[in-house]
């Protein structure tokens, strides 16, 4: 419509007036207020074509309209606040939504509630006054400041210098990783540290009650501990134990009220029992301990009195204790030392020094408790045996395939092989037998024979002794 008017002002300017005037009309026109015009045209021709019609105030229906002649698209369209210059659809309105195909570029962008970008934000500033949500990432390559509280629900990496202020107190030190972190020697000052905690430890002292020196960790007061495990206990005052298991204990003063000794209790002091003494094993004193142990009880107790002279010590009515013979109802004892035995009668099994062993089969083992002969004798892994080998003949051997040799002074006279049997210099009906590589210079008696040990041909077999020291040959080897 605007084309129209300005077509028909156009053809009555050409008519009316001359060219300078065009000029003055065109100003003036310019001043008319055309929308007010057609706006009332509009309702004037709407008044007189559609009279038989009602309309509400304001409003016109759409069906009243013929829009067939109305362009569809616009070129160049430009208004006060529009100026579309685009070859292709760049703007869609819809009901919900306002659709921008390619970029948007705007001086200030605010809104009431969020944003929600599916690709990417570029912007040389971005203010965010309340929230923002980023799906995959935003990138900012100059300053990013916000003026309220920052949120991070995920995880967050800064590829390049941070630079973060933070007020005292603000990062919990849960919220830290600690993990690698270590405060070097020099930077921990030395001091006290009250109410002191940790996994192994928790001090809650009044007072000092552990001194740690070189060589030596001190308790002042008491030190209690439900096990104790250490090489050497060393008490120098009392010690009271419930419950200990030492190797070794050295105390001035021990005072237990139940205790279990699993190898040696060596006491430097003494040792009292304000109960009943129970004692299920065996005790060894050395004797030192005895003759005290005796003076004491010659003290306390006067076994003169007691037992007279000639008397005895029963137990239940029976005989333990006589004044030179044990009674004889005591059958088992562990006696250490005794004078000399005149006799002993062994009836079963017999072990002496765990070297000689006497069995109920009549057989004598010297180093071995299973002995195969009535006398078998180990000697370093060599067995020697005597007995009967079989009827009416007697044995002296090995039970191995051990050599056997039989001498005088240390010297072997004959050895015994599993392959041969070696005499030497043996003497046979008064006749000896020696040997050597030449005739013997020695005093002889007639028929001793020498034998050759270095025979050749021309030599004799040996030398027989014709007495004195007349040897002859015999038995050339040719």
């Amino acid at each position: 419509m605007k084309q129209q008017l300005d077509g028909l002002v156009s053809e009555l300017v050409k008519d009316s007036v001359s060219s300078q005037v065009n000029g003055a009309v065109l100003k003036a026109l310019k001043q008319v207020d055309f929308q007010r015009l057609v706006s009332r045209a509009v309702k004037d021709h709407l008044k007189k074509s559609l009279n038989d019609l009602t309309f509400p105030t304001g409003s016109i229906s759409a069906d009243a309209i013929n829009f067939d002649d109305y362009p569809t698209t616009y070129k160049n369209f430009t208004s006060t606040g529009i100026d579309d210059r685009s070859n292709s659809v760049q703007l869609s309105i819809l009901d919900n939504n306002v659709v921008v195909e390619k970029n948007l570029v705007a001086k200030n962008i605010t809104l009431q509630e969020n944003i929600d970008v599916a690709g990417r934000v570029k912007a040389k500033n971005i203010s965010i006054t309340e929230s923002a949500l980023f799906h995959q990432g935003a990138l900012v390559l100059g300053k990013f400041s916000t003026q309220g509280e920052n949120e991070f629900k995920g995880p967050t990496k800064f590829l390049n210098s941070v630079d973060v202020t933070f007020n005292d107190g603000q990062i919990p030190h849960g919220a830290i990783n600690w993990s690698g972190f270590k405060i070097p020697q020099a930077q921990v000052q030395s001091g006290k540290i009250e109410n002191f905690n940790s996994t192994g430890i928790q001090d809650s002292a009044e007072k000092t009650e552990l001194n740690v020196s070189k060589n030596l960790v001190s308790v002042n007061n008491k030190l209690t501990s439900e096990s104790l495990d250490t090489l050497s206990l060393t008490v120098s005052g009392q010690s009271n134990l419930k419950d200990i298991d030492s190797e070794i204990i050295n105390a001035q003063t021990i005072t237990i009220g139940q205790a279990m000794v699993g190898k040696d209790l060596h006491v430097g002091g003494n040792v009292t029992v304000q109960n009943d003494l129970d004692v299920k094993g065996k005790i060894t004193l050395p004797d030192n301990v005895k003759n005290d142990l005796v003076l004491y009880m010659n003290e306390k107790i006067k076994l003169d009195n007691i037992i007279p002279e000639g008397g005895s010590l029963t137990i239940g009515k029976r005989v333990v204790l006589e004044e030179q013979s044990l009674g004889s109802t005591v059958i088992d004892s562990n006696l250490r030392k005794v004078g000399t035995l005149r006799e002993l009668v062994v009836a079963g099994e017999t072990s002496l020094a765990s070297s000689v062993y006497f069995s109920t089969l009549g057989r004598v083992g010297v180093n071995t408790d299973e002995p195969t002969m009535p006398l078998d004798v180990w000697d370093d892994g060599v067995q020697v045996t005597i007995g009967k080998n079989k009827a009416k003949t007697g044995w002296v051997g090995t039970g191995r395939d051990h050599a056997l040799e039989l001498g005088v002074n240390r010297e072997p006279k004959i050895t015994i092989t599993p392959s041969a049997t070696i005499i030497k210099n043996p003497v046979l009906n008064d006749r000896t037998y020696t040997q050597g590589p030449d005739i013997p210079g020695i005093n002889g008696a007639p028929g001793d024979i020498h034998w050759n040990t270095s025979p050749k041909l021309g030599k004799p077999v040996g030398w027989v002794c014709l007495g004195n020291t007349r040897w002859a040959k015999f038995g050339e080897i040719e």
